[in-house]
């Protein structure tokens, strides 16, 4: 059986993943953090606990560290969702994105800052680069305009998973 794909398609209905949502929400917040949706996915959807770390990375899109009820859903709905860590392949491009990430995530906060972002760049550019370059490259990464990168905007630049 494939993770989560006992619980939940296209035609379960919203109430249903809400509540599934809710009941993982201990703190009422709205939102999962990292260690509610470890549990969620863990205890009801079957992820073994390294399927699970690297989902949340999938499902957080912002790099906030918590999952909201849009970014959940969303992920369930999207068929690339359970399929980015069922197929081994896929998996396997998820699991090195996740290694590279954290290498130029200094800080461990879910995001690659400016600072951040100049080691990578200047990595992957072979040399220094002036201040504009930098701010070109982290502007075309940057999709949501946050001044930072999160890992959804990292593994969509590294483009490893075709659609």
């Amino acid at each position: 059986m494939q993770a989560g794909k006992s619980y939940f398609n296209a035609e379960v209905p919203d109430v249903v993943v809400r509540s599934l949502f809710h009941k993982y929400d201990t703190d009422g917040s709205g939102n999962l953090g990292k260690n509610e949706m470890l549990k969620l996915l863990k205890d009801d959807l079957g992820l073994k606990d390294e399927q699970a770390r690297a989902c949340i990375m999938l499902v957080d899109k912002d790099g906030c560290g918590e999952v909201s009820f849009n970014e959940f859903i969303t992920w369930l709905r999207t068929e690339n969702g359970f399929r980015n860590i069922d197929d081994k392949s896929r998996y396997y491009k998820v699991q090195n994105a996740i290694e590279l990430f954290k290498k130029f995530d200094k800080d461990g906060n879910g995001t690659i800052d400016r600072e951040e972002f100049k080691q990578l760049f200047q990595q992957f550019k072979a040399g220094n680069c002036d201040e504009s370059q930098l701010d070109n490259a982290l502007k075309s990464l940057d999709t949501s305009g946050d001044g930072q990168i999160s890992f959804a905007e990292f593994l969509a630049w590294l483009n490893w998973l075709p659609n």
